[in-house]
């Protein structure tokens, strides 16, 4: 019994940890902003103006949302006016109703002035949560991707190795010691 726990043990940690790696891989690899993962996208940030709830390096966690949906205090990940390749990532200090369009205005916890108001078409989501440091590492990955596959293939193999490394019960000497 104890035998075939282990099997099983040894199999889910592997399969965990390919499943981490291959994750890790495909977002890092993902070059186009516009994809999501079942209705979430994630941004690496890049400045402090969210600082301390969000720092840079961190990985933001988007949930794709209508803009005219957001509430004052969310904090939302957008595109500035007239800048599709860019986003930011600040908090919802006002909506307003103008001309039959909702208009937006945001503002960095770090930063006194607010940011210009635009269009709720132009928000992608809402920050669900961040993860400390993540955002930097797969940025790094992205920039050094043969180098992140050959860590990743050295420390599988170390993994790998060092399985078939225990060492081996003497029968025989187990034997003897229980006759004595």
């Amino acid at each position: 019994m104890k035998k075939a726990l282990k099997i099983i043990y040894d199999v889910v940690f592997v399969v965990v940890i390919l499943a981490v790696v291959g994750v890790s891989l495909a977002f890092a690899l993902n070059q186009n902003p516009e994809k999501d993962i079942f209705g979430y996208r994630f941004y690496n940030v890049l400045s402090a103006s969210m600082e301390p709830k969000i720092s840079v390096g961190d990985l933001v966690v988007v949930k794709i949302e209508d803009g005219e949906n957001v509430q004052n205090g969310d904090i939302i990940t957008y595109y500035p006016v007239d800048d599709s390749s860019t986003t930011v990532t600040h908090r919802v200090i006002s909506t307003v109703m103008k001309d039959g369009e909702v208009l937006i205005e945001t503002k960095g916890d770090a930063v006194d002035q607010a940011d210009p108001m635009f269009s709720a078409e132009n928000v992608i989501g809402v920050v669900k949560f961040n993860i400390p440091f993540i955002g930097g590492m797969l940025k790094w990955i992205q920039e050094n991707i043969m180098i992140s596959i050959a860590v990743v293939a050295v420390i599988i193999a170390l993994l790998i190795g060092t399985s078939f490394m225990k060492p081996k019960r003497d029968v025989n000497a187990e034997s003897e010691n229980i006759i004595d």
